[in-house]
């Protein structure tokens, strides 16, 4: 989402009685009245926006039906007019160094191997002034007759917007031939799945592109065989890096570009003493990287401190914890983090650079059993302002406790000295659609404003 001069724009996603989800971009005025909506059409899937200074925006669009060349970016006026639709150029600037022997002089089929309505999808956008920055993440082009492949190669790419349209200034691959898989014990309250899959993208002041992704093996050894940026046995033994299928502990790592393409570096980062660890959300300023997810922390015994459900229970529940960090973009090293620990189980889904700190928002209050991913109480709604210096973390719970249905946000952003962040209200349990109770997944939306 994005509030922008008193607008506020959101990605919103909808599911019915029959199962079927839709997905809209909706504005609205400072008032909450709608000023202009665009809608999915059939076979499409609206992946993510990013709004320009002009107030135009870009919306990243997946035609699902599109065997290859499948992602689009649509230029939209303030006023929501189609400015122009065109596909995502096959990439014609990627550098002979980024190509390993093992993918054609275009790397990138341009089609997701995997989306689901209530995800964002694998095409990320961010304005660059009124130019736009993509990462996406691709399933790898083949040759003409050769074996299909389930294999991903990911990447950013630059394009100028110029007598209305976008050309490509530049393309880098981010991981070249690599597999991954949405991780087979996560349900889907929190969009857990899509953490291990989905590129982040973000622009720092100086111009900077930072790409953001879950660390595994098999993208390790991507960027060790082509940028010599590990050794492959770092990349097969390291703690920082998890298995190609996904575990609930998942190292992040970024990689970061200059303005004009250069491949700076990649770091790997994950939070000492985590059993599990998760990142959903990142955000740069001023050459600082934010991530904001959630995190299981070990005792100094290695073993980790479960807490009953309720008094005269077991202890079996997992205690996650909201997770903020700041780490340096040059070095990777950890200036401060917060584990923020309401009371049951925490996690943060989105988070944002205000000028009064960090902005986190996620939720809170619920419990997960530890020999499973089966979530078993209902989250609220968490908000959190950590100061610019990691010395304060204020929280607050917005709205009803979960209990028996989910209440967490998605979104969020500030507009000068007013705060909106968006999510789901009375929101699926892990278990609401077994045997076929389709009425009970679907979903209303939860609103926060703070001014």
């Amino acid at each position: 989402m994005r509030k922008v001069s008193g607008r506020t724009l959101v990605l919103e996603t909808a599911r019915d009685v029959e199962g079927r989800a839709s997905r809209r971009l909706m504005v609205r005025d400072a008032g909450g009245a709608v000023l202009w909506h665009l809608d999915e059409a059939a076979g499409e899937h609206f992946s993510d926006f990013t709004v320009h200074p002009s107030g135009e925006a870009t919306l990243g669009v997946e035609r699902t039906d599109a065997a290859s060349g499948a992602f689009d970016l649509v230029r939209l006026s303030a006023e929501g007019r189609v400015l122009s639709r065109q596909p995502l150029p096959t990439p014609a600037t990627v550098p002979p160094s980024d190509l390993d022997g093992t993918l054609l002089p275009s790397p990138f089929r341009m089609r997701s191997l995997w989306v689901d309505a209530l995800t964002d999808g694998w095409l990320r956008t961010e304005a660059r002034g009124e130019d736009v920055a993509v990462a996406f993440l691709s399933r790898v082009a083949v040759e003409e007759g050769a074996a299909d492949t389930q294999q991903l190669a990911s990447g950013v790419m630059t394009l100028q917007w110029a007598d209305g349209h976008y050309q490509e200034q530049w393309t880098r691959v981010v991981d070249g031939r690599h597999s991954t898989q949405p991780a087979a014990w996560a349900y889907d309250e929190f969009r857990w799945r899509e953490a291990t899959l989905r590129p982040l993208l973000a622009v720092d002041g100086d111009g900077r592109l930072v790409v953001g992704r879950t660390w595994n093996t098999s993208r390790c050894l991507a960027a060790s065989r082509t940028f010599n940026e590990f050794t492959s046995l770092h990349c097969k033994t390291g703690d920082d890096v998890t298995s190609t299928v996904d575990t609930e502990r998942q190292p992040f790592a970024v990689t970061t570009f200059t303005p004009a393409g250069a491949r700076t570096g990649t770091h790997v980062f994950v939070p000492a003493h985590a059993a599990e660890f998760v990142v959903f959300d990142m955000a740069v300023r001023e050459g600082e990287l934010a991530l904001a997810g959630t995190v299981v922390t070990e005792g100094a015994d290695g073993t980790v401190g479960y807490y009953p459900a309720t008094p005269e229970a077991p202890a079996l529940m997992t205690p996650y914890d909201g997770y903020l960090g700041v780490l340096s973009l040059d070095t990777g090293a950890l200036r401060f983090e917060h584990r923020v620990d309401t009371g049951r189980a925490d996690h943060f889904s989105a988070l944002r650079w205000t000028d009064a700190g960090l902005l986190a928002v996620g939720g809170s209050g619920w419990d997960r059993w530890y020999g499973g991913m089966s979530i078993s109480r209902g989250a609220g709604a968490l908000l959190t302002l950590a100061s610019s210096d990691g010395q304060t973390v204020r929280t607050q719970h917005a709205g009803p406790e979960g209990q028996d249905r989910h209440f967490h946000l998605l979104g969020v952003d500030a507009d000068g000295d007013s705060l909106v962040a968006v999510g789901l209200a009375e929101a699926p349990m892990t278990h609401s659609g077994d045997g076929g109770n389709t009425a009970a997944m679907t979903f209303g939306g939860l609103t926060v404003e703070l001014r």
